[in-house]
């Protein structure tokens, strides 16, 4: 599995012949996507209009869904109705169970949804403050679903017109060691057995 970060809350996984787009951002961000083909983008909050996309699922809302032997659990998150909630994705592939955040803004969780959410593999968590999750807050939350490795997103990024925190504050409220890395390749045997590591995707300019 290879996970590209490109700002903000968007990521891209690669998985075998699978391709999988997170949030993918307009350019009106301040930062730019390179051009590409994806088997499924999924969205964190609804889409007034989605984008048709041949051979491409595009998701924004709650539901169970499978693509090439991957599936993706859309939940809504801090019980949130409507148009404007956020959904929280678990996305199980290669023996890897992978939690994405989204921008939400509140770290509170049913009981049942932190069944499915506690104990992840990997955690994609907002941390910039902004319409989301504080460092302080999002500290607060790893805590609490103790995954085994975190991949920390929207923050401030140079040229992103959106005010958000740096990633540095993050850092220090954690006290943790991160990882830098262009682009994150992982496979189930590389995940920390023990302690929760920490890594920082720099920003990919193009696949």
């Amino acid at each position: 599995m290879n996970i590209f970060y490109y700002g903000l809350s968007c990521f891209r996984i690669q998985n075998g012949d699978l391709s999988l787009l997170i949030n993918p951002y307009e350019e009106a961000s301040g930062l730019k996507l390179p051009r590409q083909q994806n088997d499924v983008i999924l969205y964190s909050e609804h889409q007034d209009y989605l984008p048709k996309k041949e051979n491409t699922l595009i998701v924004d809302t709650p539901g169970e869904y499978e693509v090439k032997g991957v599936f993706i659990y859309g939940l809504r998150a801090n019980g949130e109705a409507g148009p404007g909630g956020q959904v929280v994705y678990l996305i199980e592939m290669e023996g890897i169970s992978l939690v994405y955040l989204g921008n939400i803004k509140k770290t509170e969780f049913s009981a049942s949804q932190l069944e499915r959410l506690e104990d992840a593999d990997i955690l994609m968590a907002p941390v910039g403050g902004g319409e989301s999750l504080s460092a302080k807050q999002a500290t607060e939350l790893v805590s609490e679903l103790e995954p085994r490795l975190v991949i920390p997103m929207n923050y401030h990024l140079p040229g992103l017109k959106a005010k958000l925190e740096p990633l540095d504050k993050f850092k220090k409220e954690v006290g943790a060691k991160f990882e830098t890395v262009d682009k994150l390749k992982i496979s189930k045997k590389d995940l920390p057995a023990e302690e929760t590591k920490f890594v920082e995707i720099d920003l990919a300019r193009s696949t």
